[in-house]
Protein backbone atom coordinates (compact mmCIF):
# COMPACT_ATOMS: atom_id res chain seq x y z
CA UNK A 1 0.00 0.00 0.00
CA UNK A 2 2.82 2.51 0.67
CA UNK A 3 5.26 1.50 -2.09
CA UNK A 4 1.54 2.18 -4.34
CA UNK A 5 0.94 5.59 -2.56
CA UNK A 6 4.58 6.47 -2.78
CA UNK A 7 4.20 5.91 -6.66
CA UNK A 8 0.98 7.74 -7.32
CA UNK A 9 2.73 10.73 -5.13
CA UNK A 10 5.68 10.68 -7.79
CA UNK A 11 3.61 10.62 -10.66
CA UNK A 12 1.50 13.66 -9.48
CA UNK A 13 4.69 15.50 -8.71
CA UNK A 14 5.82 14.63 -11.94
CA UNK A 15 2.95 15.80 -13.61
CA UNK A 16 3.05 19.35 -12.04
CA UNK A 17 6.51 19.96 -12.27
CA UNK A 18 6.82 18.99 -15.73
CA UNK A 19 9.83 20.78 -17.42
CA UNK A 20 9.33 22.46 -20.37
CA UNK A 21 11.85 23.79 -22.91
CA UNK A 22 11.44 26.89 -25.56
CA UNK A 23 12.02 24.67 -28.26
CA UNK A 24 8.75 23.00 -27.24
CA UNK A 25 6.82 26.19 -27.22
CA UNK A 26 7.85 27.22 -30.44
CA UNK A 27 7.21 23.88 -32.23
CA UNK A 28 3.90 24.20 -30.57
CA UNK A 29 3.33 27.25 -31.55
CA UNK A 30 4.23 26.97 -35.14
CA UNK A 31 1.49 23.56 -35.48
CA UNK A 32 -1.05 25.51 -34.05
CA UNK A 33 -1.16 29.07 -34.88
CA UNK A 34 -3.77 29.42 -37.64
CA UNK A 35 -2.59 31.69 -40.23
CA UNK A 36 0.59 29.46 -41.01
CA UNK A 37 -2.63 26.79 -42.11
CA UNK A 38 -4.22 29.13 -43.67
CA UNK A 39 -1.39 30.20 -45.84
CA UNK A 40 -0.85 26.32 -46.38
CA UNK A 41 -4.50 26.17 -47.56
CA UNK A 42 -3.80 29.07 -50.12
CA UNK A 43 -0.75 27.44 -51.74
CA UNK A 44 -2.72 24.12 -52.20
CA UNK A 45 -5.52 26.92 -53.72
CA UNK A 46 -2.84 28.18 -55.76
CA UNK A 47 -1.52 24.64 -57.05
CA UNK A 48 -5.00 23.71 -57.91
CA UNK A 49 -5.28 27.19 -59.55
CA UNK A 50 -2.13 26.05 -61.71
CA UNK A 51 -4.68 23.06 -63.30
CA UNK A 52 -7.42 25.69 -63.72
CA UNK A 53 -5.43 28.02 -66.15
CA UNK A 54 -4.45 25.12 -68.38
CA UNK A 55 -7.47 23.54 -68.22
CA UNK A 56 -9.42 27.08 -69.17
CA UNK A 57 -6.88 27.84 -71.81
CA UNK A 58 -5.36 24.99 -73.15
CA UNK A 59 -8.35 22.21 -73.12
CA UNK A 60 -11.30 21.95 -75.45
CA UNK A 61 -14.30 23.73 -74.17
CA UNK A 62 -17.45 21.61 -74.73
CA UNK A 63 -21.31 23.30 -74.13
CA UNK A 64 -24.69 22.66 -75.39
CA UNK A 65 -26.82 25.54 -75.77
CA UNK A 66 -30.38 26.03 -76.81
CA UNK A 67 -32.17 28.87 -78.03
CA UNK A 68 -36.28 28.80 -78.68
CA UNK A 69 -37.36 32.33 -80.06
CA UNK A 70 -40.32 33.84 -81.43
CA UNK A 71 -41.40 36.82 -83.36
CA UNK A 72 -44.72 36.27 -84.72
CA UNK A 73 -46.92 38.82 -87.09
CA UNK A 74 -50.51 39.78 -86.67
CA UNK A 75 -52.90 40.21 -89.53
CA UNK A 76 -51.20 38.08 -91.79
CA UNK A 77 -53.42 37.31 -94.41
CA UNK A 78 -56.05 37.35 -92.44
CA UNK A 79 -54.75 34.87 -89.51
CA UNK A 80 -54.68 37.02 -86.26
CA UNK A 81 -50.99 35.87 -85.47
CA UNK A 82 -48.97 33.71 -87.62
CA UNK A 83 -45.05 32.56 -87.22
CA UNK A 84 -43.73 32.96 -90.88
CA UNK A 85 -40.40 34.43 -93.07
CA UNK A 86 -42.89 36.20 -95.97
CA UNK A 87 -45.19 37.99 -94.24
CA UNK A 88 -47.71 40.16 -96.00
CA UNK A 89 -47.45 43.79 -96.84
CA UNK A 90 -50.27 44.39 -94.18
CA UNK A 91 -48.59 42.01 -91.65
CA UNK A 92 -47.38 43.42 -88.33
CA UNK A 93 -44.53 42.57 -86.69
CA UNK A 94 -40.42 42.99 -86.36
CA UNK A 95 -38.82 43.45 -90.19
CA UNK A 96 -38.16 39.74 -91.32
CA UNK A 97 -35.02 40.72 -92.59
CA UNK A 98 -33.88 41.62 -88.41
CA UNK A 99 -35.97 38.54 -87.43
CA UNK A 100 -35.95 35.77 -89.82
CA UNK A 101 -39.46 34.87 -87.93
CA UNK A 102 -37.84 33.20 -84.93
CA UNK A 103 -35.14 30.66 -83.89
CA UNK A 104 -35.35 27.02 -83.39
CA UNK A 105 -31.80 25.83 -82.03
CA UNK A 106 -30.11 22.99 -80.28
CA UNK A 107 -26.35 22.67 -80.52
CA UNK A 108 -23.52 20.87 -79.33
CA UNK A 109 -20.47 23.70 -79.07
CA UNK A 110 -16.81 23.07 -79.27
CA UNK A 111 -14.21 25.95 -78.61
CA UNK A 112 -10.05 25.88 -78.73
CA UNK A 113 -7.73 28.30 -78.52
CA UNK A 114 -5.03 28.43 -80.90
CA UNK A 115 -1.06 29.16 -80.38
CA UNK A 116 -1.77 30.36 -76.85
CA UNK A 117 1.68 29.10 -74.87
CA UNK A 118 2.98 32.62 -74.61
CA UNK A 119 -0.79 33.33 -72.83
CA UNK A 120 -0.78 30.32 -70.59
CA UNK A 121 2.93 30.46 -69.60
CA UNK A 122 3.09 33.86 -67.99
CA UNK A 123 -0.31 32.99 -66.23
CA UNK A 124 1.41 29.47 -64.98
CA UNK A 125 4.08 31.79 -64.04
CA UNK A 126 2.25 34.70 -62.29
CA UNK A 127 0.28 32.04 -60.07
CA UNK A 128 3.81 30.62 -59.72
CA UNK A 129 5.12 33.51 -58.24
CA UNK A 130 1.97 34.40 -56.36
CA UNK A 131 2.40 30.91 -54.55
CA UNK A 132 5.92 31.91 -53.72
CA UNK A 133 5.11 34.93 -52.39
CA UNK A 134 2.51 32.81 -50.17
CA UNK A 135 5.50 30.44 -48.87
CA UNK A 136 7.68 33.60 -47.96
CA UNK A 137 4.69 35.56 -45.89
CA UNK A 138 4.60 31.91 -43.82
CA UNK A 139 8.32 31.88 -43.20
CA UNK A 140 7.55 35.36 -41.79
CA UNK A 141 5.09 34.47 -40.08
CA UNK A 142 6.78 32.10 -38.44
CA UNK A 143 9.89 33.49 -37.85
CA UNK A 144 8.16 36.59 -36.17
CA UNK A 145 6.19 33.62 -34.11
CA UNK A 146 9.42 31.98 -33.17
CA UNK A 147 11.10 35.80 -31.76
CA UNK A 148 7.67 36.96 -29.68
CA UNK A 149 7.40 33.43 -27.84
CA UNK A 150 10.87 33.75 -27.48
CA UNK A 151 10.50 36.61 -25.39
CA UNK A 152 7.84 35.51 -23.79
CA UNK A 153 9.69 32.70 -22.88
CA UNK A 154 12.52 34.21 -21.46
CA UNK A 155 10.43 37.10 -19.38
CA UNK A 156 8.55 34.05 -17.63
CA UNK A 157 11.88 32.34 -16.90
CA UNK A 158 13.24 35.20 -15.33
CA UNK A 159 10.25 35.54 -13.09
CA UNK A 160 10.85 31.64 -12.46
CA UNK A 161 14.24 32.56 -11.40
CA UNK A 162 13.66 35.36 -8.87
CA UNK A 163 10.61 33.12 -7.37
CA UNK A 164 13.81 30.68 -7.03
CA UNK A 165 16.11 33.17 -5.26
CA UNK A 166 13.12 34.74 -3.33
CA UNK A 167 12.18 31.47 -2.05
CA UNK A 168 15.79 30.62 -0.98
CA UNK A 169 15.90 33.68 0.68
CA UNK A 170 12.67 33.15 2.73
CA UNK A 171 14.59 29.76 3.45
CA UNK A 172 17.65 31.43 5.03
CA UNK A 173 15.64 34.33 7.03
CA UNK A 174 13.52 31.77 8.56
CA UNK A 175 16.48 30.32 9.54
CA UNK A 176 18.15 33.16 10.87
CA UNK A 177 14.79 33.92 12.78
CA UNK A 178 15.08 30.87 14.73
CA UNK A 179 18.91 32.10 16.00
CA UNK A 180 17.64 35.60 16.93
CA UNK A 181 14.90 34.28 18.48
CA UNK A 182 17.31 31.88 20.63
CA UNK A 183 19.67 34.82 20.92
CA UNK A 184 17.02 37.12 22.20
CA UNK A 185 16.57 34.52 25.31
CA UNK A 186 20.13 34.78 26.09
CA UNK A 187 19.39 38.19 25.77
CA UNK A 188 22.27 38.33 23.20
CA UNK A 189 19.84 40.41 20.94
CA UNK A 190 16.82 42.70 21.68
CA UNK A 191 13.79 42.10 21.25
CA UNK A 192 13.22 44.74 18.88
CA UNK A 193 15.83 42.57 16.47
CA UNK A 194 13.75 39.75 16.51
CA UNK A 195 10.28 42.04 15.06
CA UNK A 196 12.57 43.74 12.65
CA UNK A 197 13.31 40.23 11.09
CA UNK A 198 9.95 38.75 11.83
CA UNK A 199 8.95 41.72 9.56
CA UNK A 200 11.62 41.10 6.88
CA UNK A 201 10.89 37.51 6.42
CA UNK A 202 6.43 38.76 5.99
CA UNK A 203 8.11 41.22 3.34
CA UNK A 204 10.01 38.25 1.49
CA UNK A 205 7.49 35.71 2.15
CA UNK A 206 4.56 38.40 0.45
CA UNK A 207 7.16 38.94 -2.74
CA UNK A 208 7.46 35.16 -2.98
CA UNK A 209 3.47 35.59 -3.23
CA UNK A 210 3.55 37.70 -5.91
CA UNK A 211 6.02 36.65 -7.79
CA UNK A 212 4.34 33.01 -7.98
CA UNK A 213 1.33 34.97 -8.85
CA UNK A 214 3.47 36.81 -11.89
CA UNK A 215 4.82 33.43 -12.90
CA UNK A 216 1.69 32.00 -12.95
CA UNK A 217 0.39 34.71 -15.43
CA UNK A 218 3.43 34.61 -17.49
CA UNK A 219 3.11 31.09 -18.18
CA UNK A 220 -0.32 30.85 -19.01
CA UNK A 221 -0.33 33.91 -21.60
CA UNK A 222 2.98 32.13 -22.80
CA UNK A 223 0.15 28.45 -23.24
CA UNK A 224 -2.61 30.83 -24.76
CA UNK A 225 0.13 32.74 -27.19
CA UNK A 226 1.05 28.90 -28.66
CA UNK A 227 -2.57 27.92 -28.39
CA UNK A 228 -2.16 25.72 -25.89
CA UNK A 229 -5.07 24.74 -22.92
CA UNK A 230 -3.71 26.21 -20.08
CA UNK A 231 -1.95 23.16 -17.34
CA UNK A 232 -0.55 23.42 -14.07
CA UNK A 233 2.60 25.68 -13.55
CA UNK A 234 5.40 24.00 -15.02
CA UNK A 235 9.21 24.21 -14.28
CA UNK A 236 10.88 26.19 -17.45
CA UNK A 237 14.05 25.28 -18.78
CA UNK A 238 17.33 27.67 -19.48
CA UNK A 239 16.01 29.58 -22.95
CA UNK A 240 19.59 28.51 -24.16
CA UNK A 241 18.99 31.00 -27.53
CA UNK A 242 20.63 29.54 -30.91
CA UNK A 243 24.01 30.82 -30.78
CA UNK A 244 24.44 33.69 -32.97
CA UNK A 245 25.27 33.46 -36.89
CA UNK A 246 27.75 36.21 -37.39
CA UNK A 247 26.99 36.17 -41.75
CA UNK A 248 24.11 35.35 -43.97
CA UNK A 249 23.63 36.11 -47.72
CA UNK A 250 20.36 35.10 -48.06
CA UNK A 251 18.72 37.97 -46.04
CA UNK A 252 14.62 38.22 -46.38
CA UNK A 253 14.84 41.67 -47.31
CA UNK A 254 16.40 40.07 -50.30
CA UNK A 255 13.83 37.84 -50.68
CA UNK A 256 11.28 39.78 -50.56
CA UNK A 257 12.73 42.14 -53.37
CA UNK A 258 12.88 39.15 -55.70
CA UNK A 259 9.68 38.69 -55.09
CA UNK A 260 7.96 41.03 -55.50
CA UNK A 261 10.32 42.06 -58.73
CA UNK A 262 9.17 39.21 -59.94
CA UNK A 263 5.35 39.34 -59.52
CA UNK A 264 5.57 43.03 -61.33
CA UNK A 265 7.68 40.95 -63.81
CA UNK A 266 4.70 38.52 -63.99
CA UNK A 267 1.97 40.95 -63.96
CA UNK A 268 3.27 42.96 -66.69
CA UNK A 269 3.72 40.39 -68.55
CA UNK A 270 0.13 38.86 -68.36
CA UNK A 271 -1.18 42.38 -68.68
CA UNK A 272 0.76 42.76 -72.19
CA UNK A 273 -0.23 39.28 -73.40
CA UNK A 274 -3.42 40.91 -74.57
CA UNK A 275 -1.88 42.65 -76.99
CA UNK A 276 -0.76 39.41 -78.62
CA UNK A 277 -2.40 37.68 -81.48
CA UNK A 278 -5.09 35.47 -80.70
CA UNK A 279 -6.71 32.49 -83.11
CA UNK A 280 -9.93 30.75 -81.71
CA UNK A 281 -11.68 28.12 -83.11
CA UNK A 282 -14.64 26.93 -83.14
CA UNK A 283 -17.32 24.24 -84.23
CA UNK A 284 -21.06 23.19 -83.54
CA UNK A 285 -23.54 20.82 -84.28
CA UNK A 286 -26.73 20.41 -83.85
CA UNK A 287 -30.42 22.02 -84.83
CA UNK A 288 -30.61 25.51 -86.31
CA UNK A 289 -33.94 26.91 -87.62
CA UNK A 290 -35.54 29.83 -87.99
CA UNK A 291 -39.28 28.09 -88.64
CA UNK A 292 -40.82 24.95 -87.95
CA UNK A 293 -41.79 23.50 -91.12
CA UNK A 294 -39.30 21.11 -92.16
CA UNK A 295 -37.46 21.51 -89.22
CA UNK A 296 -36.72 17.71 -88.74
CA UNK A 297 -34.35 18.38 -91.59
CA UNK A 298 -32.10 21.38 -90.38
CA UNK A 299 -29.39 19.46 -88.44
CA UNK A 300 -26.09 20.56 -89.08
CA UNK A 301 -22.56 21.24 -88.35
CA UNK A 302 -20.20 24.54 -88.64
CA UNK A 303 -17.03 25.33 -88.17
CA UNK A 304 -14.62 28.72 -88.13
CA UNK A 305 -11.39 30.32 -87.31
CA UNK A 306 -11.85 33.98 -84.80
CA UNK A 307 -9.06 36.32 -85.13
CA UNK A 308 -8.59 38.72 -82.97
CA UNK A 309 -5.76 41.61 -83.28
CA UNK A 310 -4.99 44.39 -80.19
CA UNK A 311 -4.90 47.78 -82.54
CA UNK A 312 -5.63 50.52 -80.07
CA UNK A 313 -6.45 51.10 -76.49
CA UNK A 314 -5.66 54.70 -75.54
CA UNK A 315 -2.27 54.08 -74.60
CA UNK A 316 -3.24 51.65 -71.81
CA UNK A 317 0.39 49.43 -72.45
CA UNK A 318 2.54 52.54 -72.15
CA UNK A 319 0.43 53.83 -68.84
CA UNK A 320 0.75 50.24 -67.71
CA UNK A 321 4.85 49.90 -67.91
CA UNK A 322 5.28 53.57 -66.65
CA UNK A 323 2.94 52.11 -62.91
CA UNK A 324 5.62 48.94 -63.49
CA UNK A 325 8.84 50.88 -63.98
CA UNK A 326 8.08 53.24 -60.31
CA UNK A 327 6.85 50.21 -59.08
CA UNK A 328 10.05 48.49 -59.24
CA UNK A 329 12.16 51.95 -58.58
CA UNK A 330 9.63 51.94 -55.03
CA UNK A 331 10.99 48.57 -53.98
CA UNK A 332 14.73 49.28 -54.93
CA UNK A 333 14.83 52.20 -52.56
CA UNK A 334 13.19 49.88 -49.71
CA UNK A 335 15.99 47.14 -50.59
CA UNK A 336 18.40 50.22 -50.01
CA UNK A 337 16.92 51.22 -46.77
CA UNK A 338 16.51 47.62 -45.04
CA UNK A 339 20.25 46.85 -46.12
CA UNK A 340 21.50 50.07 -44.01
CA UNK A 341 18.95 49.73 -41.49
CA UNK A 342 19.82 46.16 -41.11
CA UNK A 343 24.14 46.44 -40.69
CA UNK A 344 23.24 49.73 -38.61
CA UNK A 345 20.85 47.14 -35.91
CA UNK A 346 23.11 44.36 -36.18
CA UNK A 347 26.69 46.67 -34.98
CA UNK A 348 24.67 48.03 -32.27
CA UNK A 349 23.66 45.04 -30.84
CA UNK A 350 26.90 43.72 -31.51
CA UNK A 351 28.16 46.12 -29.41
CA UNK A 352 24.97 45.79 -26.76
CA UNK A 353 26.30 42.42 -26.72
CA UNK A 354 30.33 43.12 -25.83
CA UNK A 355 29.24 45.63 -23.16
CA UNK A 356 26.99 43.26 -21.50
CA UNK A 357 29.88 40.50 -21.66
CA UNK A 358 32.16 42.66 -20.04
CA UNK A 359 29.38 43.89 -17.06
CA UNK A 360 28.40 40.41 -16.16
CA UNK A 361 31.84 39.36 -15.72
CA UNK A 362 32.31 42.44 -13.49
CA UNK A 363 29.09 41.80 -11.91
CA UNK A 364 30.02 38.06 -11.07
CA UNK A 365 33.27 39.10 -9.09
CA UNK A 366 31.24 41.16 -7.52
CA UNK A 367 28.99 38.98 -6.35
CA UNK A 368 31.42 36.58 -4.66
CA UNK A 369 32.81 39.54 -2.80
CA UNK A 370 29.50 40.01 -1.82
CA UNK A 371 28.66 36.36 -0.57
CA UNK A 372 31.81 36.72 1.25
CA UNK A 373 30.51 39.69 3.02
CA UNK A 374 27.36 38.51 3.78
CA UNK A 375 28.77 34.91 5.37
CA UNK A 376 30.91 37.34 7.50
CA UNK A 377 27.85 39.35 8.70
CA UNK A 378 25.74 35.72 8.87
CA UNK A 379 28.23 34.63 11.63
CA UNK A 380 28.46 37.73 13.44
CA UNK A 381 24.82 38.23 13.51
CA UNK A 382 24.88 34.50 15.09
CA UNK A 383 27.63 35.83 17.58
CA UNK A 384 25.68 39.01 19.11
CA UNK A 385 28.40 41.16 17.05
CA UNK A 386 26.07 42.87 14.65
CA UNK A 387 22.37 43.95 14.67
CA UNK A 388 19.77 42.71 12.65
CA UNK A 389 19.50 45.84 10.73
CA UNK A 390 23.02 46.04 9.89
CA UNK A 391 22.48 42.00 8.65
CA UNK A 392 19.70 43.28 6.54
CA UNK A 393 21.54 45.86 5.08
CA UNK A 394 24.17 44.00 3.54
CA UNK A 395 21.28 41.47 2.43
CA UNK A 396 19.65 43.70 1.09
CA UNK A 397 23.12 44.80 -1.23
CA UNK A 398 23.43 41.28 -1.70
CA UNK A 399 19.65 41.06 -3.13
CA UNK A 400 20.33 43.86 -5.71
CA UNK A 401 23.09 42.48 -6.99
CA UNK A 402 21.57 38.59 -7.84
CA UNK A 403 18.78 40.92 -9.21
CA UNK A 404 20.91 42.76 -11.39
CA UNK A 405 22.76 39.59 -12.38
CA UNK A 406 19.37 37.93 -13.06
CA UNK A 407 18.34 40.49 -15.12
CA UNK A 408 21.80 41.27 -16.99
CA UNK A 409 21.59 37.64 -18.36
CA UNK A 410 17.84 38.01 -19.39
CA UNK A 411 18.77 41.42 -20.97
CA UNK A 412 21.20 39.37 -22.98
CA UNK A 413 19.12 36.66 -24.33
CA UNK A 414 16.74 39.20 -25.46
CA UNK A 415 19.33 41.02 -27.37
CA UNK A 416 20.40 37.65 -29.07
CA UNK A 417 16.78 37.08 -29.76
CA UNK A 418 16.31 40.50 -31.29
CA UNK A 419 19.67 39.61 -32.80
CA UNK A 420 18.33 36.27 -34.63
CA UNK A 421 15.52 38.02 -35.74
CA UNK A 422 17.15 40.71 -37.94
CA UNK A 423 19.65 38.55 -38.93
CA UNK A 424 17.70 36.89 -40.85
Amino acid sequence: MKKWLLGLLCIINFGYAQERTLPYYVAQAKANIPELQLNANLQEIGTIQAAVIKAQNNAFQVFASSDIWFAPYFNNNGKAVDLTIDPSNKAIGYDVAVTNGGLYSAQLNVTKSLFNKALVDGLLFQNEVQNNSIALNSELIAHTLEKTITDAYIAAYQLQEAKGYAKTLVQDLQLRLEVVAELVKEGVLQQSDYAVLELEVQNRQLELQQLDVSLATAIHQLDTSCYLPITAITVLAPPNVVPIETSKDDFYYRRKYATDSLQLAADKGVFENKYKLSLNLYGNTGLNAVTLSGIQRKFGVSAGLQLNIPIYDGKQRALNATQTRLKMDNLKLQKQAASLQLTNQLQDIEQQLSNLEVSKQLLVKQLQQQEKILDIYKGKLVQGQVSVIEYLNVLQSYKLKVQTQVQMQTNYWLLQSQYQYINW
